[in-house]
């Protein structure tokens, strides 16, 4: 399948064409707005993967004209704003899905496939024909349950004519499906592909599986033994876990040829600085500045460097800013600058890049002990965690706030007053609040007894070997995964529902929250951190798909519950509501101890347990009410 990737960042760009060519998708690229609007005018894609800030004509504006040149292909948006105003604006302007950078490789290409499952209409992975098997999510190819190896141009082969069963592909038709078009070969080239597809399929002891329409081109041959539908062959955990390392191994190596040109945009922004410092920074530098730094926010997390990334956003933010910076600003940009070099002169240091997991459990150090840190971040990897490290409280503040970590290893020893005590403090009002466990060699009684009057979860002491250390974070993680199970967040302009649903809801420990304006929307879910989302489909302002095709935009909330309930009952509305991803549409018509019980059976699919049957305690408020 060919994919059109449009992105002037190089470290970026470079990186997705390997990830994308290693999961042997054909891939084009244009560095810039109007080259790429050019090329999917004029050639054929599967997907377009779609960079919102380019030079000459940004990534809004592309997937405008194209939805108003009739363009049905499906296109995603990459982009570092992770507003719920920009997502809007960028599904709105067309686009079938918005990824925010960073962004975890592997979960872009679980993207990337559902949109084009989406476009053949097929929710499984594995296709067959005979003894073939096809695996789209591992890219790996059986014949008799032993593998066959094919090249790239072999896979799309294949894979071209497994999804279109029935569809004749004349030699031009493959080539521009197939070949890039710096590379257009004749259409011989096709024949001779075909030989070799054939040759190992035979070799394999499989039966001729293309043939040949003489006058037209080629097709899949029906089979013997046809199998209409594509049949699931290996464990969801085993695919998911081996493209994981694929894209792990892709980009750990295209960080390697692209290191020594993200520590030239570093230095870039330590040059501004200083410049900065001593009132000499020129508006030009400002903007080179700000522009590197906006590269840097996407570029460091696909690398796995997170914390880099947030520095680096922070950074971005105070130099767009079109004001004369005060002192306080211009000492806060040095050390931004100073903590990024750190943060890369660490990677420097162990010549490598760190593993990431979208779906990991994230811990957030909070220590100016690097050697420690590095040692719990290597094997935390074993562990199934994702560290960030911030050196300094100032730092980590700024980090919770912009991606709230699942845990907190907080060193309570920091120079001044505002230690680690004030920042426990402050991390007990949040809401939801984050586990904290102190990590101090301040083992006075005092001192534990202070982390426990302040709300920390565990006092550990310094030294501690890092097998006690993790053994701790993932036990406070087990406890906080069975105690959250348990939030819905109901948004409708009717308070009436969210109150009576609270009030049937509260015996069984599920806790609810009402939001009557959707415009604050965005801040209320992430600050509840909810199980479940229950959306009215009319309110002022931004309705319920708008609502629900933004919270699908978002990776981290890509498995959240989503039920609609709304008066409306045409099939199209109700179909609009599924396809912006809803999980069930429910009528208001219903009772509400009905609905209740809906609600509580979603919740108990992810772990939910109730304190009571629901079925009899809602029987009985039904009564009472």
């Amino acid at each position: 399948m060919k994919i059109l990737l449009i992105e002037d960042d190089q470290p970026t760009s470079s990186a997705l064409v390997e990830l994308l060519t290693a999961q042997h998708y054909a891939v084009n690229l244009a560095m810039d707005g109007q080259t790429g609007l050019e090329l999917a005018r004029d050639s054929a894609y599967d997907l377009i993967l779609l960079g919102v800030m380019l030079p000459n004509l940004d990534g809004i504006r592309v997937c405008q004209q194209l939805r108003a040149d009739g363009y049905q292909c499906p296109i995603l948006l990459l982009s570092a704003n992770a507003s719920s105003g920009d997502r809007i604006i960028g599904l709105e302007a067309g686009a079938d899905d918005y990824v925010v950078k960073p962004f975890d490789p592997p979960e872009l290409i679980a993207r990337i496939r559902a949109l084009l499952r989406r476009e053949r209409a097929s929710a499984d992975s594995v296709l067959t024909w005979e003894t073939v098997q096809f695996d789209t999510v591992t890219s790996e190819v059986t014949c008799n349950g032993q593998p066959l190896r094919l090249t790239h141009k072999e896979y799309g082969l294949l894979e071209l004519f497994l999804l279109n069963p029935k569809r004749i592909f004349s030699r031009s038709a493959i080539l521009d499906r197939l070949w890039d078009f710096a590379e257009p070969p004749g259409e011989e080239t096709v024949s001779t592909h075909i030989k070799c597809l054939r040759q190992k399929l035979k070799a394999a002891g499989a039966s001729d599986l293309i043939e040949t329409v003489y006058g037209l081109g080629y097709r899949l041959r029906t089979p013997a033994q046809a199998a209409e539908t594509p049949v699931l062959a290996l464990g969801k955990q085993k695919r998911e876990a081996a493209a994981s390392q694929r894209a792990a191994t892709t980009t750990a190596r295209v960080w390697e040829k692209y290191r020594d040109n993200i520590l030239a945009q570093v230095t870039v922004l330590e040059t501004a600085a200083r410049a900065l410092t001593a009132g000499q920074l020129t508006p030009s530098q400002q903007q080179h500045a700000q522009q590197e730094a906006h590269k840097l926010a996407g570029s460091l997390g696909i690398f796995g460097f997170m914390a880099g990334s947030h520095l680096a956003r922070e950074l971005e933010a105070l130099l767009q800013l079109e004001t004369r910076l005060e002192a306080a600003q211009v000492q806060h940009v040095s050390q931004l600058v100073a903590s990024l070099q750190q943060v890369l002169a660490q990677a420097q240091a162990t010549a490598t890049m760190p593993e990431t997991n979208a779906y990991a459990p994230s811990l957030l150090i909070i220590d100016d002990d690097l050697l420690l840190a590095e040692r719990v971040r290597i094997e935390a990897i074993a562990w199934g965690l994702r560290v960030e490290l911030a050196t300094d409280l100032a730092v980590a503040r700024k980090a919770i706030a912009q991606v709230p970590p699942d845990a907190i290893l907080l060193d309570l020893n920091f120079p001044g007053a505002d230690n680690g005590f004030t920042l426990l403090r402050e991390l007990m009002q949040r809401s939801p609040p984050i586990p904290v466990l102190a990590f101090t060699g301040q083992g006075d009684l005092a001192s534990r007894l202070a982390v426990v009057r302040l709300g920390g979860c565990v006092f550990l002491q310094k030294p501690l070997p890092t097998y006690e250390i993790l053994k701790a974070v993932t036990n406070v993680l087990r406890q906080t995964q069975v105690q959250h199970h348990n939030r819905v967040l109901v948004v409708d302009d009717d308070g009436a529902i969210a109150a009576n649903l609270a009030h049937l809801l509260q015996p069984f420990g599920v806790e609810v929250t009402g939001l009557s304006d959707p415009h604050q929307f965005w801040e209320i879910l992430t600050a509840t951190m909810p199980n479940l989302l229950l959306l009215d489909l009319e309110m002022p302002g931004f309705n319920g798909v708008d609502l629900c095709q933004a919270v699908r935009s978002d990776p981290k909330w890509q498995q959240l519950t989503i039920l609609f309930l709304s008066t409306h009952t045409e099939a199209a509305i109700v179909d609009r509501a599924f396809t912006a991803g809803a999980d069930d549409y429910l009528f208001k018509a219903m009772a509400a101890t009905e609905l209740a019980t809906r609600i509580i059976h979603r919740l108990k699919r992810s772990g939910f347990q109730p304190t009571a049957s629901p079925s009899s305690q809602l029987a009985d408020k039904g009564q009472a009410t």
